[in-house]
């Protein structure tokens, strides 16, 4: 029963996660010709058709893990198989610059909804096919893609904690997540990935390094880049459930 995405007819088997409600219809019209938009709860869901028919679906998350929980699951529950979420990091390597593309590999968690899902010593990763497939076709498309583990939090202004009274604690962090080789920070992968492995479908994660330096165009640009990519890797692959 769905109890916070709009009851809808679906025939669809892969999803496009973001967390802007307002990027879902511009998402939509990238991906394909859009065939309905639908609201509740502050959730946003469009349906879009690729060239060849094959109809694709883009949801809002809001922003971190209990909606994007929330939303994997009502997917699931509709008969999604395969899910990506397209979204914005902040970049914690020097050498990786706003515009460019990000793949995780693999979450530090350090979040609370997976937690949830899965005991503190299991890692949260993507599908293996479905990561190698967008991996490949991102570096394909947009040469400034890098392939590696990300972080998912909760605090958002953990990224500049100056006045914070862990502050230290999250200077630290940072540093040592650098040292680490830890790309980018984002905050919702985490509980993709844990839905995805505990239900048995494929997901992964692309992400578009940002900061003050790109404008809302060009953020918006590379959005609908990672879309197109996410998509057509995901049903180059198609979108049977996952068999280990």
């Amino acid at each position: 029963m769905l109890t916070h995405l709009p009851p809808m007819e679906n025939d669809a088997k892969v999803a496009i996660l973001t967390g802007n409600p307002t990027r879902v219809p511009f998402m939509a019209e990238t991906v394909g010709t859009p065939d309905g938009e639908w609201s509740r709860r502050g959730f946003t869901l469009a349906r879009s058709l690729r060239a060849d028919g094959e109809p694709v679906l883009v949801c809002s998350t809001g922003i971190g893990g209990p909606s994007t929980a929330i939303v994997v699951e009502e997917l699931i529950q509709m008969g999604v198989e395969s899910f990506v979420r397209v979204g914005t990091c902040g970049s914690i390597q020097k050498h990786i610059n706003a515009g460019h593309l990000v793949v995780s590999t693999g979450c530090v968690r350090d979040e609370g909804t997976s937690g949830q899902f899965l005991p503190p010593e299991y890692p949260t990763v993507p599908d293996f096919d479905l990561l190698s497939a967008i991996a490949a076709l991102a570096r394909d498309r947009w040469p400034l893609t890098h392939v590696g583990v990300t972080h998912c939090k909760d605090a958002y202004y953990a990224e500049a904690p100056e006045g914070f009274p862990l502050a230290e604690h999250w200077s630290r962090r940072w540093e040592g997540l650098r040292n680490c080789g830890v790309l980018a920070t984002e905050m919702e992968a985490a509980a993709l990935f844990a839905m995805g492995m505990i239900r048995g479908k494929r997901s992964a994660g692309l992400f578009v390094a940002v900061d003050e330096t790109l404008t809302d165009q060009q953020t918006l640009d590379a959005v609908g880049e990672a879309a197109r990519i996410a998509v057509d890797a995901a049903c180059s692959i198609g979108a049977a459930t996952r068999i280990d």
